[in-house]
């Protein structure tokens, strides 16, 4: 489909970690805040990309300075590794899927051309030039998300090894 290419993934990866799933999940809802501490957090605070949990535990959302529709939200799926003690994360870096957002505003700027082409107005020319502008949106958009997937994937690690060493420091 038209829109399908601005949606897929950026980063598909693995990571390995000490931590099983539900000590990931306990970790992460345990050490992440929620979107308004972490907003604040992405303006005030020291971290370069802090992440803010959401209802899905292993969905996070890394905040940064730059507002964009695209960025990357990372989706995590574990399971275990053959070595004993480990488990392997399957890591998407992928930004929301707002396909049904674009077709229903490219469905609303082709019927707005239907009363000017009847009236026979010049005006015609505006909802064709908002229908450019959305693929134009989305292009800077997802470019702007591309460019920001190493810094979230660096950021992440090193918040998982932050969260291993905190976690298995309290294991008995």
């Amino acid at each position: 489909m038209i829109f399908k290419r601005f949606f897929k993934p950026y980063a598909e990866y693995c990571l390995r970690t000490t931590l099983s799933e539900e000590e990931l999940k306990t970790a992460l809802g345990k050490e992440l805040p929620g979107y308004f501490i972490a907003s604040v957090k992405a303006v005030f605070g020291k971290e370069k990309v802090p992440f803010c949990r959401t209802w899905k535990p292993l969905v996070l959302h890394p905040l940064l300075r730059s507002r964009t529709s695209l960025r990357g939200v990372i989706r995590i799926q574990c399971r275990k590794a053959e070595a004993a003690g480990e488990t392997v994360l399957d890591i998407t870096i992928a930004p929301e899927d707002a396909r049904l957002f674009a077709w229903l505003f490219l469905v609303l700027c082709l019927a707005a051309l239907i009363p000017f082409i009847r009236a026979g107005s010049w005006l015609f020319v505006g909802p064709l030039v908002m229908a450019g502008f959305l693929f134009v949106i989305l292009a800077m958009c997802r470019s702007i998300g591309e460019s920001e997937v190493p810094e979230i994937q660096q950021a992440f690690a090193n918040t998982l090894l932050l969260l291993e060493k905190k976690y298995q420091d309290e294991k008995p």
